[in-house]
């Protein structure tokens, strides 16, 4: 019926603009500080407009604090960057609302009466950069590959059948999906050609964007695009771009002032303040939906399957103090599992492990965690050496500080923390094999825009029917009813109030800490525009990527 097509459609434009809105500060706190210090994170900031780039044959060196393992968009969250270099498309794109609006679709897509088929009409002028036109069949093919092989796509909902025709799509599903035109915006279903994928992980997909694949090691991390000539969107403005995998941030903001660099993502909070005070640098920011946590691994067998040992460490951690004094106020202290620009209970939702030290004593005692040999450090309950493992990674900032704040705050409690510091790589095959003690990591909870996927995908509990990234041992059946519950409802009140709902039990099973939420930003030179910052954290150049000299 039209009329539940345009009811589904007002849905979810709904839910898209409702997102940014509740934007907070405030808090519940605990000890001697409180999360009510704490500013509302920022909007996007904008880069003043330059003059219109010619096009130009000249290749872009952008220096980045992250990049993929390989370059095929089934492993692992690697189809990011098929997006983030500008190779693939999406059959929708987020406007910086986090609103989905038609990419490589022709319009917004319209769901059935039943709820169950969302039907998709596709531009009729988009080519690969081969110069083969994109067809539904074509479309059909690369979201069926990502839905069987990669981790997260199967995560998102039960597919039923895919059907191809001209040029439209249909997608029909096991149960109603409110949020589908968010899912196809998401970089994990990008649209690419599935005729060779011959060494696809070294020589990288055929796409639709303005750039192909040049080159790619897997050592350094550093890849290279050329201009796509049969870009359908349009003249892209630069000859090719270099990304440089450079994960010291020390490194980055160097080569970025000595001029190896036009631009650089991630660049050390310390170091914001002299590039915005510098006339020859743009700085870009955006509020992200990002949220850094600790996991806690709760299985059988491992330390944190004791709550109270759970909830005494993250009483330790000084998210306030953290985000002030290390990250310049560049980050927002972490209360709720999701990030204070998204309107989901961050100055609503009670936080039974506020920072407090002399409660963390006290759980610690009331467990038996004493000092047995007079060592100065907590023992386990049975007299054996309790040493918890902080595993970090050097792919963001953030992530080796957080690390020694926590070591450091452990002291005052007579916990002892070691240090075991990774690749970004490595770290996520530990955090999705379950091979750890806490774990630090950044995760995009929003990336389709709405949180369901994200919450989903870390904390409802693990099956093999339905394989998620949840190798922590969380599990509360609970949290898995409201899940299900969640999965079926479009009333936008409603999926607002089932996510609060998700996020107490969360946090009263302390399940995880939620450190803070960052700003991320590129560092331009004032030559260079087209490059974004965006809340998704997908966009990073386009067809208009160039410079103006």
């Amino acid at each position: 019926m039209k009329t539940k097509k345009t009811l589904a459609l007002l849905l979810a434009a709904l839910l898209a603009l409702s997102l940014l809105a509740g934007c907070g500060s405030g808090g519940s706190g605990g000890g001697g500080t409180s999360p009510a210090t704490a500013a509302p994170m920022a909007k996007p900031t904008e880069a003043p407009a330059p003059a219109a780039p010619e096009k130009s044959d000249k290749i872009m060196q952008i220096g980045t604090s992250q990049s993929c393992s390989t370059l095929d968009p089934i492993n692992g969250y690697d189809y990011w960057y098929t997006i983030r270099y500008g190779v693939g498309e999406t059959l929708m794109k987020f406007g910086v609302d986090m609103s989905p609006s038609p990419w490589l679709a022709a319009e917004m897509p319209t769901v059935s009466a039943d709820n169950l088929t969302w039907t998709v009409k596709l531009r009729d002028d988009v080519t690969f950069s081969t110069g083969e036109k994109l067809t539904a069949e074509k479309a059909k093919a690369a979201l069926e590959r990502q839905y069987a092989e990669s981790g997260p796509a199967k995560g998102y909902f039960a597919l039923k059948e895919i059907k191809a025709e001209g040029q439209t799509l249909s997608i029909t599903t096991e149960a109603p999906v409110p949020i589908m035109p968010y899912l196809l915006a998401d970089p994990v279903f990008v649209i690419y050609d599935t005729a060779d994928l011959t060494d696809v992980a070294d020589k990288g997909p055929i796409g639709t964007g303005p750039f192909v694949f040049k080159s790619f090691d897997a050592t350094t991390r550093n890849c290279s695009v050329l201009r796509n000539d049969n870009y359908w969107g349009g003249q892209v403005n630069v000859g090719g771009i270099d990304f440089t995998m450079l994960a010291d941030a020390s490194t980055l903001t160097m080569s970025l002032q000595n001029g190896e660099l036009d631009a650089a993502y991630g660049i050390n909070v310390e170091d914001i303040s002299r590039f915005e005070a510098d006339p020859g640098y743009t700085v870009l920011t955006s509020p992200s939906g990002r949220t850094t946590f600790g996991f806690m691994n709760q299985n059988e067998g491992r330390l944190f399957k004791d709550e109270k040992l759970r909830q005494a460490v993250t009483r330790i951690a000084d998210r306030v103090t953290y985000c002030h004094a290390l990250f310049y106020d560049q980050f927002v202290p972490g209360i709720t599992p999701l990030t204070s620009s998204l309107p989901y209970g961050y100055n609503e939702l009670k936080d039974i492990n506020a920072y407090d030290v002399e409660g963390a004593k006290k759980l610690l005692d009331e467990a038996g965690y004493v000092d047995a040999d007079g060592d100065g450090w907590r023992d386990m309950p049975d007299g054996s050496p309790l040493d918890i493992s902080i595993t970090t990674y050097t792919g963001r900032i953030e992530m080796p500080l957080l690390a020694q704040a926590m070591q450091n705050d452990g002291k005052k409690v007579g916990l002892k923390f070691s240090i075991d510091t990774k690749d970004s790589a490595t770290a996520w095959s530990m955090l999705t094999a379950g091979e750890y003690d806490l774990l630090l990591m950044s995760i995009s909870m929003a990336s389709s825009g709405d949180p369901e996927n994200g919450l989903k995908s870390y904390f409802r509990s693990y099956s093999e029917e339905t394989p998620n990234y949840n190798r922590s041992g969380y599990s509360n059946p609970e949290v898995d009813r409201l899940f299900a519950e969640l999965n079926g409802t479009f009333d936008i009140s409603k999926r607002e109030s089932l996510i609060k709902e998700i996020e107490q039990h969360m946090m009263d099973d302390s399940c995880a800490i939620y450190f803070c939420y960052p700003l991320m930003n590129f560092v331009t030179k004032t030559n260079v525009t087209g490059v974004t910052s965006h809340t998704s954290d997908y966009y990073w150049v386009s067809k208009d990527t160039g410079f103006t000299d």
